[in-house]
Parts: structure tokens; C-alpha cells; sequence
């Protein structure tokens, strides 16, 4: 008899457990969670004053987290949401266990310029420019792969370095940085042409011989300075999209 009331027990102890679990994978979402909240204040709503009130743009962004909710909701004879007795569980526990957003950390004036130096590492590295010297006829390839570059990569290093350190999408936290790394583009173009250096690219012998092209090479780097910026928002628009499409 004990034995059996200890089995009991345990049973019921192991199906709360995956009833929990199973609860935080469903109301983890904040639009949900937001749908659970604004039914326990209202008791009951109808379907467009539910909409209205948690934000949600279109029908069938609703209907999907509606369904997902499953049996937390249920409707009344009138058609009007409410929730279930489970619902109320699950709404006792977003109350007891509110989510705990990051805390925002400002971008200190240290971080914002080494984050900066990398952002302006990376585009000195760019293999579009080093690659010159393989001749001419690679030289459209090349330039191809210096601008997927230059937006791609220091751009992209200092928009993750950025937001992992402040916990935010503050622009102006964002684009501290690549101002920095531009601020320091422009500061080897004036070095560089205070020593009137320049880099010489030679192309393949023709028919008639070879040839020789002479060209600055520094100055370019000033459009690829512009390209952090882009690069950072690049970056912020696709983060942007893809928490959108998981809300």
C-alpha cells in the first residue's frame, strides 16, 4: 500500500515536471506570455480588443501564438477569450517568475576604442587590397572580394563586439565604434600622404612587353572607412529581422 501511494507520487511528481518544462517552452515567448498577462488583468476578451492590446499586426501572426497556447485558452459562449484553469498556472508562474531582461551597459570610452582597432585591423587585412599584386587579370575578382569584405567583416565584428558588450541595439552605442576605426582610416591617409607613399601594380607581359600602373593606394581605404557604417547596420537590420521572425 505504501509502495503504491510512493509510486503515485513519484508519477505525479515526474508529470508535473514535464508539464513545467513543456509550460516555459510555451510562454518563453514574450508575445505570449503578453497574451497570458492581458487575459488574467481582463478576465476575457474578444478576439480584435486581444489583438489590439498585446500589438500584434496582422491575424495570422495571433493565430499562430493562439494556437500555440493550445489548451492554456479557451473560448466562451460569447466567442471571447479567457483562460484555462492551466492558463491561470501558467500565469501564476509568469508572476512569480517575471523574465529578467539583460541589464544595459553603456559603451565605455575604453571599449568603444579597442573595439574601434579591431574594426580598423580588420580592414587593413582586407585580401582585396594585398591581392593586387597577382596581376590584372584578377584584379576585378579582387575588387569584388574587398568590398564583400568591407562590408562584411569589420563591420560585422564590431556590431557583435558591441551588442555582446552593452547588451543593447542602442545606436548610438553601434556606431561608436566604427567612428573610431574611420577615425583612424583617415589618420593613415594623412600619414600616407604626408610620405607621398604609393603602390605600384604591374600587370602581365602583352604582346608588345609589359606595362606598369601607378596608382595611391591609401585613398581608397576612405571609401572602405564609409563602409563600416554600413557594414553596422547590414548587421542590425538582419538582427532585427530575425528576432522579428522568432517574436
Amino acid at each position: 500500500m505504501v509502495m503504491c501511494i510512493f509510486s503515485g507520487a513519484e508519477e505525479g511528481f515526474l508529470s508535473l515536471s514535464v508539464d513545467l518544462e513543456s509550460l516555459h517552452k510555451i510562454i518563453k515567448n514574450p508575445i505570449r506570455r503578453k497574451i497570458v498577462l492581458t487575459l488574467l488583468e481582463k478576465n476575457e476578451l474578444a478576439y480584435m480588443d486581444l489583438m489590439n492590446i498585446v500589438q500584434v499586426e496582422n491575424t495570422g501572426k495571433l493565430n499562430y501564438h493562439l494556437k500555440i497556447l493550445g489548451d492554456l485558452l479557451e473560448k466562451n459562449g460569447n466567442g471571447r477569450y479567457r483562460l484555462t484553469e492551466k492558463g491561470h498556472l501558467a500565469s501564476q508562474l509568469l508572476l512569480r517568475f517575471p523574465e529578467k531582461n539583460p541589464e544595459h551597459m553603456p559603451l565605455k570610452g575604453g571599449d568603444t576604442i579597442l573595439i574601434g582597432f579591431v574594426g580598423f585591423i580588420l580592414a587593413l587585412a582586407n585580401p582585396g587590397f594585398w591581392g593586387f599584386g597577382i596581376g590584372m587579370m584578377f584584379l576585378g575578382v579582387m575588387a569584388f572580394l574587398g568590398i564583400a569584405y568591407a562590408l562584411v567583416v569589420p563591420g560585422g565584428a564590431m556590431w557583435l563586439l558591441t551588442v555582446r558588450r552593452t547588451n543593447s541595439h542602442d545606436a548610438y552605442d553601434l556606431f561608436k565604434p566604427p567612428l573610431v576605426a574611420f577615425a583612424l582610416i583617415v589618420l593613415l591617409l594623412l600619414l600616407a600622404i604626408l610620405l607621398n607613399f604609393r603602390i605600384t601594380v604591374s600587370t602581365p607581359p602583352q604582346d608588345s612587353g609589359s606595362a606598369s600602373l601607378s596608382q595611391p593606394f591609401l585613398p581608397s581605404l576612405l571609401l572602405i572607412g564609409l563602409f563600416f557604417f554600413i557594414g553596422v547596420e547590414i548587421f542590425e537590420v538582419l538582427s532585427k529581422i530575425s528576432r522579428k521572425t522568432r517574436s
